[in-house]
């Protein structure tokens, strides 16, 4: 017998319902009564819902963090902006200074002291990773994460890239660099063997997570040509995904990627206030690169793409971490985003889709591709 016999509807009809409902109105549901949380927290339900297309259609909300025990989510709505302020501190220590990545609700993020945090910024259920017993001393060390699902192996992963600074005293012979994994899953890091690219870049960007893959710019050897290099979760292994072809191969090492729209992007700065934004609209396919333009925007150092609001029209940018602005493609003018309540300055800003995936119980990653 359904446990909603009372309203005569068969639980399987319940669940089609349901999976048409906001992440968060499925979190609201479930302190209704017992059964219906019973109900709203299987994993078949989660499953159904997370890979429903009502949830696709949802906008990406952005998240902000200023060094601080709290951050900022920010939902985009038609001409509608609405923040909400969130005071998080899973322990005294945790100081948020960096967003490395997100996927399928959760959002990877960097402490002041090196440690991280798997936190779902609707449902506030994090997890605070073990540190990794392979790690380099900060002191005289780089690093650089990613974050990402891997669909094969139905399993979430954390990679880290370390090197040694080169030109430092601590270790002025090691050139060697070192990648690491966490399994949430298996609940424990792993070393591999390390990249065949150069990681030795200027700017220590995050791994951008597409089609089951995290990327990032490097160089290859021996002529230190550029390259994108794609870390396949599954395998874990390096492909090389094909660049624009125009770029510049000695220097497109030194551009940004980011996703945008599902969709691997890079950014480069040709000149002045205008950045040219390449999107990969079929992935793995060279000549489906195509480009878009935002300029006229006077910025110093950053003025990077986050996501886009109203189709393909109008896209919102980070400008320098002091303030956001709308760029509209089709128009070439921009805006400033007016948002209450955010910080003047902040360290970072993220993405994110809203779910009710946990970063704690790992009977409820099972998500399709």
């Amino acid at each position: 017998m359904s446990i909603f016999s009372k309203v005569n509807l068969p639980e399987e009809l319940l669940i089609n319902i349901f999976c048409r409902l906001p992440a968060k109105s499925i979190g609201q549901l479930r302190c209704v009564s017992n059964p219906l949380n019973s109900l709203l927290t299987n994993k078949h339900f989660l499953k159904n819902h997370f890979t429903s297309k009502i949830h696709f259609q949802e906008h990406e909300k952005l998240m902000i963090l200023s060094n601080s025990t709290s951050f900022h989510t920010i939902t985009i709505k038609y001409n509608n902006v609405f923040s909400n302020f969130v005071n998080f501190q899973p322990t005294p220590s945790d100081h948020f200074v960096e967003i490395c990545g997100s996927c399928n609700g959760l959002v990877l993020i960097l402490n002041n002291n090196d440690s991280l945090v798997l936190i779902n910024p609707l449902t506030l259920d994090f997890k605070k990773i073990p540190r990794c017993p392979f790690a380099l001393d900060p002191i005289g060390s780089f690093s650089m994460y990613g974050f990402g699902y891997d669909y094969v192996n139905d399993d979430y992963k954390i990679v880290v890239i370390s090197r040694y600074d080169h030109d430092n005293e601590y270790e002025p012979d090691i050139l060697d660099m070192f990648m690491d994994i966490y399994s949430l899953k298996v609940g424990s890091w792993k070393r591999i063997k390390s990249s065949p690219y150069d990681h030795a870049v200027a700017e220590l960007a995050s791994g951008v997570f597409v089609n089951g893959a995290l990327h990032w710019l490097a160089s290859k050897m021996p002529d230190y040509a550029s390259v994108i290099g794609g870390f396949v979760l599954s395998d874990e292994e390096f492909v090389e995904v094909p660049a624009p072809s125009c770029l510049d191969k000695s220097k497109f090492v030194f551009d940004k990627l980011v996703v945008l729209k599902g969709c691997l992007c890079m950014i480069d700065n040709p000149e002045g206030s205008r950045i040219n934004v390449w999107m990969m609209k079929e992935y793995g396919v060279e000549e489906s690169w195509t480009k878009f333009c935002v300029d006229g925007i006077d910025f110093y150092d950053i003025l990077k793409p986050l996501c886009f609001i109203r189709d393909d029209d109008e896209v919102v940018v980070n400008v320098d971490g002091e303030k956001l602005m709308v760029y509209n493609v089709q128009e070439e003018n921009s805006r400033d985003l007016e948002v209450d309540g955010i910080p003047d300055r902040f360290d970072s800003v993220g993405t994110f889709v809203e779910s009710l995936v946990s970063p704690v119980d790992p009977n409820l990653f099972g998500i399709e591709a």
